[in-house]
């Protein structure tokens, strides 16, 4: 068996809140680039703190932007809903489901980041049970 050094595309949907008339389409692994996205999503700025006799620098965080960050690059579809019962299409551009994201009630959005992360949790545990201790060679 070889080893896997690119991500499989491919996405596994997912139940909304218990009645599970809802779903979010995710994908099943992250790219290594989008893993440093979310990472790095709650650093915003260097700011300068302390004083002018003894200066230092703070990253400011913004924890709501890597929330935003982390579910935009998970989520490939679902079938939210809009007013009138039509699901919102999010697989017509970046920009359409990065409004249609924005646009959702606080208590839908933390629905959908707690089943992402809950998701990714599984991801992360599965991974680590299957981890093979590496052996070296010599030539």
């Amino acid at each position: 068996m070889s080893r896997a050094f690119f991500v499989d595309p491919g996405s596994e949907a997912l139940p909304l809140f218990d009645d599970g008339l809802y779903w979010i389409k995710v994908k099943k692994e992250l790219t290594a680039g989008e893993a440093k996205q979310i990472a790095q999503g709650a650093f915003s700025r260097l700011v300068q703190v302390g004083t002018k006799e003894e200066p230092s620098a703070a990253w400011d965080l913004n924890f709501e932007a890597a929330a935003f960050q982390k579910v935009l690059l998970y989520l490939v579809d679902w079938n939210v809903p809009d007013k009138d019962g039509k699901t919102v299409d999010i697989t017509v551009s970046p920009k359409a489901k990065r409004d249609a994201v924005k646009a959702l009630r606080s208590d839908a959005f933390a629905e959908i980041e707690r089943v992402i992360d809950a998701y990714a949790l599984s991801l992360e545990k599965n991974a680590q049970s299957g981890v093979t201790t590496p052996t070296t060679t010599t030539s």
